[in-house]
């Protein structure tokens, strides 16, 4: 026991001893770390403004500013920490300032400065200054201009430097940061009273009474506990320094709950230790060695009887625990072994497999991953593939057969073809395709292995197309037949109308009124006709895959929004938009899918006489945007809803009879979202219910979202064009069609194509915004048709468009000439 209180007596005078050795050394330690970072921040700080410096004062245009005797010039200053304020100046020889971040002072200001000489020879860093622009203490950083027509000068505040290191390196012992220059001459920075320390002498203070690092007098007379560190290649010292009194007074509370906690254990430990050492510790110390001799699975041997029953059932429970923990890790050892080898052994044959293979997600059609066999079979990179859908390899006509086959239950594994696939080349393969489904991460995916078929597979399957065109001929030939008979009497009808009044106006003398209805009958029908070769035609092209489509990210609410409008009537029925909030890009082709909102528009308003409502909607669903439109009109039979979108197909019923239309217009509507890899379709609760008419179309994948150079341009044809010229130059783009997508895209491009007269929001007003978000470091060539007013082009110039150029032959190459050389070159800003 004595031993005991000798002991803890000795613990108590130790720590103290040690907690007041051990505080100097922390606060000594924090001083040094802090002395050494802030030395590295201003000196890092200063290169960079001798780099900034040095390459402006190198650029060619610089001598021209000097030279000039007056001229718009603005430069920038973004100053950071610990030099946060101050001014960025090109000074003529004679100390004026031609340019500068600030408003420029009139005359010689730095005629007098001492650096001034010196800089126009060779790069200077001096300090203090007092700045005749500010009136402020600074630090000046300086480059010659070629010639010694004058210099680049960055002159920065000292005041702020002080209380900025303070803030950021001072921590929770708020350090006392000192810069001086060689041999403590002169205060440069002082986070305490900066406005009186800088640029006030060393000599006669309590701190130039003392030397060295360790315990000395700040500026106040406040012991201190110093380090130091040089400022690179400067003549400039850091101090830091930690309140000694404040070090050891939180030194002493630690020390003081050390020693309490040093008496209460050994007072614990007296009352304790001859309680549980006959019962407890000795018989733990034969555990103890009994477990020593264990191993994993191993039986324990039976500790003695002797102590505290607890101890024997511990021994017990850790044999049942030993055996316990083998099993289930040799368990898990084995499992992760046959994941780790099917896992490589399906990668291996997965990406070394001679045939393409992919993975695809079932709801977005989207690829997920493809083999090095595919990429080679196909020509295109893993990239590009992971930017497109199924729906890119097949060839147009083949794409409503592919989504009807999705549509239907897919068995377990499945077989078919042949299918044709498009190349990137654009040339195509017959393959034959087994797929099967799996899980792929969070995705429904679905694996597909492509056969690239055989000679005797080709001829094996002329052979059966032979026999099915023969079989198949009967039936094309009856379904022309009844098409034609379709056809011309569509035809027939407005034909028998125009050429009945043709002859009532050249055979009978009719009167002016008479005529007047006549012409106009025979005007409407000739449109309805012309409507109807038009459709016809259209259908025809959709199908063959003659009808070529642009697809590009295009913004969906954009395009709902100018088709309402385009429907609305004024003092009708509003038509109600009910759109989710921030809908995603769409990957579509955007006249094509305009058409198809149009037409359903078109017929909500033609099969709703009596009014109701109509109401236009969009939401992302299962991987797709879903738009619908929905009325209140005469609604649409049940065994109708299957046979709307065929060919000429109109339901027949007495409330209807006055409604023209040429029956194609749904037909074509699902070409057009089939070739986008969307679905189409009807509901309807019946006649005089309304109806529903909705389909889907497939968002714009991350990666697809990105280019160098954007395009903001409605003519497809010319947007191809600036493409072409752009990745001749190495640059990368993409294609918005109206300037609400291209809101969307903006924000990762380097540069901006701008037609201004677009769809919906204009160009100008696309302009305005840019510059609003983005500033005026990107630069913009705007290409239109439009002839502008000289206030236009005054406001086009203020807004900081690099050219305006009228469209015609070279103007896509003049574009991207332009934005090319922009984009190369190298702004100096700070």
């Amino acid at each position: 026991m004595v031993v005991l209180v000798a002991v803890a007596a000795l613990a108590g005078v130790a720590v103290r001893t040690l907690g007041q050795q051990d505080a100097r050394q922390v606060a000594t330690a924090d001083a040094r770390f802090a002395a050494s970072a802030a030395a590295t921040e201003i000196a890092g700080d200063l290169l960079l403004l001798q780099q900034v410096t040095a390459k402006l004062a190198a650029n060619p245009q610089v001598p021209a500013i000097i030279g000039l005797p007056a001229g718009p010039c603005t430069l920038t200053f973004a100053g950071a920490s610990p030099f946060s304020a101050g001014h960025l100046d090109v000074i003529k020889s004679d100390g004026s300032v031609k340019c500068s971040s600030r408003a420029i002072a009139p005359g010689a200001i730095y005629g007098a400065a001492s650096w001034l000489q010196a800089a126009i020879n060779s790069p200077v860093t001096a300090a203090p200054f007092l700045d005749p622009a500010t009136g402020e203490i600074s630090a000046v950083v300086a480059a010659p201009v070629a010639g010694g027509a004058g210099v680049v000068a960055a002159i920065v505040e000292l005041a702020p430097v002080g209380p900025s290191l303070a803030a950021t390196l001072g921590g929770a012992r708020q350090l006392e940061f000192l810069v001086t220059t060689n041999h403590d001459t002169t205060v440069l920075a002082r986070s305490l009273q900066p406005s009186r320390w800088v640029g006030q002498p060393l000599a006669g203070t309590a701190f130039a009474g003392s030397a060295g690092t360790g315990e000395r007098s700040d500026l106040d007379g406040r012991t201190r506990l110093y380090d130091r560190s040089a400022v690179g290649s400067t003549p400039w010292f850091v101090y830091a320094g930690a309140d000694e009194a404040a070090a050891l007074a939180a030194g002493d509370l630690s020390s003081n709950r050390e020693l309490a906690i040093i008496l209460g254990g050994a007072g614990i430990m007296l009352v304790v230790i001859f309680v549980v050492y006959r019962r407890i510790v000795d018989p733990i110390r034969q555990l103890s060695l009994v477990i020593r001799g264990s191993t994993v699975g191993g039986a324990v041997d039976t500790v003695g009887m002797m102590g505290a029953s607890e101890v024997t059932g511990l021994a017990e429970d850790f044999a049942k625990l030993m055996a316990t923990v083998k099993s289930e890790l040799v368990e898990r050892l084995n499992s992760e072994q046959v994941a780790v080898v099917s896992e490589r052994n399906y990668r291996t044959l997965f990406e070394g497999h001679p045939q393409p293979m992919w993975l695809y997600d079932v709801d977005t059609l989207a690829f997920l991953e493809v083999n090095d066999s595919t990429c080679e079979r196909y020509g295109y990179t893993r990239e590009e593939f992971m930017a497109m859908t199924i729906c890119d390899l097949q060839q147009p006509q083949d794409i409503p057969k592919f989504l009807e086959l999705q549509a239907m239950p897919m068995p377990i594994s499945d077989r078919t073809g042949p299918w044709r696939h498009l190349l990137k080349d654009g040339s195509t393969t017959q393959v034959l395709i087994t797929s099967h489904p799996v899980i792929f991460g969070d995705h429904h995916a679905r694996f597909v292995l492509a056969e690239d078929l055989t000679e005797s597979q080709r001829l094996e399957l002329e052979l059966v197309e032979s026999h099915a065109r023969a079989e198949h001929s009967a039936e094309l030939s009856r379904a022309k037949d009844e098409m034609i008979a379709v056809v011309s009497h569509e035809l027939r009808t407005p034909l028998a109308s125009i050429v009945g009044f043709a002859e009532l106006l050249a055979t009978r003398d009719v009167t002016a009124a008479q005529r007047n209805d006549y012409l106009a009958v025979m005007l409407q029908e000739g449109r309805r006709l012309t409507a109807l070769v038009n459709d016809f035609l259209d259908l025809r092209r959709l199908e063959g895959g003659h009808l070529s489509m642009r697809f590009a990210p295009a913004d969906i609410k954009a395009l709902i929004t100018r088709a309402v409008e385009l429907f609305s009537v004024p003092g009708g029925t509003p038509i109600e938009l009910r759109l989710q909030d921030d809908l995603p890009l769409v990957r579509v082709d955007g006249d094509s899918v305009f058409r198809v909102i149009a037409n359903l528009l078109s017929n909500a308003r033609k099969y709703s006489p009596l009014g109701g409502s109509i109401i236009v909607g969009a939401a992302v669903l299962n991987g797709m945007v879903e738009i619908y439109v929905q009325d209140e009109g005469l609604g649409i039979p049940a065994q109708a809803l299957t046979r709307l979108f065929g060919k000429f197909y109109r339901v027949e019923a007495a409330d209807r009879g006055a409604i023209s239309g040429t029956g194609l217009g749904l037909a074509i509507c699902k070409n057009i979202v089939e070739s986008h890899g969307g679905k189409v379709g009807a509901r309807s609760e019946g006649l005089g219910k309304g109806s529903r008419f909705f389909f889907t179309v497939p968002i714009v994948r991350e990666e697809a979202q990105t280019g160098d150079v954007l395009i903001v341009e409605d003519d497809s044809g010319f947007a191809h064009l600036v493409e072409a010229e752009l990745e001749a130059r190495g640059l990368s783009s993409i294609w918005a069609a109206d300037a609400e997508t291209a809101g969307h895209l903006v924000t990762r491009a380097r540069g901006v194509v701008l037609d201004l007269l677009l769809p919906g929001l204009s160009g100008e007003a696309f302009l305005h915004r840019l510059r609003a978000t983005r500033g005026a470091g990107i630069p913009v060539v705007v290409v239109t048709l439009k002839d502008l007013a000289p206030a236009e082009s005054l406001a086009l110039q203020k807004a900081g468009v690099t050219a305006v150029l009228r469209k015609g032959p070279g103007t896509a190459s003049t574009a991207a000439d332009l934005l090319s050389r922009s984009l190369a070159a190298e702004l100096v800003a700070i």
